[in-house]
């Protein structure tokens, strides 16, 4: 958890370059010229940066996510020194470099940071096929597990679990899917380059956690 919470932060960043790009928010305000796809982008915000997990209770899911490693006593201290620092205006390279942050968890956040400046439609494919598509199913088989391992405790962890497996496959895959066509169109280069970046997403996404299995078997 202490190595997987710099994905759950580094997705918030590909998702606000979505949003930068596909919605107005300077000052004067201007039509952003795409409605339908600033609506799709909004609603996954909405939910991601300020999720009702209970009534009257507003959060982020990086939040919960920390919340749920206080609850099972995972070590906080290097995603939270790591966003300390870019919040005091560190360059994220050099936060990177700041902590206890692992090269190969580095390597995975320079790349999600980078994915985030691609081309519109190719931010888009890294945020779909890299994020929500296949995270259903993932955070499925670790439910399960834990369901046998833990019964009734982590259960800030398996809120976490249940809120991504429920939005994702319901609405946010199926939104960011849309969008992605939108982003597309009849344009093969352009698909050819969304391929491409959900290519590179997931095998990053496999070498952060062949890495945290190999740490883990140290």
């Amino acid at each position: 958890m202490s190595f997987h919470a710099f994905a759950v932060w580094d997705f918030m960043s590909l998702l606000k370059s979505l949003q930068t790009r596909l919605t107005v928010t300077r000052v004067p305000w201007i039509p952003s010229g795409d409605p339908a796809a600033a609506r799709l982008i909004n609603e996954i915000v909405l939910v991601e940066e300020s999720d009702e997990i209970e009534p009257g209770v507003y959060m982020s899911h990086y939040e919960l996510y920390l919340r749920a490693m206080r609850e099972v006593g995972a070590n906080l201290d290097p995603i939270e020194g790591f966003v300390r620092r870019v919040a005091d205006g560190a360059p994220v390279d050099a936060a990177l470099r700041g902590g206890e942050v692992p090269p190969f968890v580095a390597d995975f956040v320079r790349t999600s940071l980078a994915q985030s400046l691609d081309p519109l439609h190719a931010t888009a494919a890294a945020f779909l096929y890299g994020r929500e598509d296949v995270i259903p199913e993932m955070f499925g088989r670790i439910l399960h597990g834990i369901e046998i391992e833990l019964g009734a405790r982590c259960e800030s962890f398996r809120l976490y679990l249940k809120r991504h497996i429920e939005i994702d496959a319901n609405a946010h895959a199926p939104m960011a899917r849309e969008l992605l066509g939108r982003l597309g169109g009849q344009d093969p280069a352009r698909w050819n380059e969304a391929f491409r970046a959900a290519e590179r997403a997931l095998e990053a996404r496999g070498a952060l956690w062949d890495a945290i299995l190999a740490d883990e078997g140290a």
